[in-house]
């Protein structure tokens, strides 16, 4: 994607030095341009991957916090289990 298609050859002789310029200065612009364009892909690439990776930590952050609740539901009920036992007994 990157060919250099020059005007240089029997066209360029007979453009008028100004014209030369002209083409020179739009050949360098887009030259930019399609450097820019790349740069702009492999930082968009990045940043997806970045984003896939920080999705992939909220997943296992979801199930974690989801298996923590679940051992707390099962620490509440033991603790009311004993504060039941505890309760029917006679002092």
């Amino acid at each position: 994607m990157n060919e250099d298609i020059s005007l240089k050859g029997p066209l360029e002789k007979t453009m008028p030095e100004e014209e030369r310029n002209l083409f020179g200065a739009l050949e360098e612009k887009i030259g930019y341009l399609l450097t820019k364009y790349q740069e702009l892909i492999k930082e968009k690439d990045r940043l997806a991957a970045e984003v896939d990776a920080e999705r992939d930590k909220r997943v296992r952050l979801e199930k974690r916090m989801e298996l923590l609740s679940q051992d707390r539901e099962s620490v509440k009920t033991r603790i009311d289990q004993l504060l039941h036992r505890l309760r029917s007994v006679d002092l």
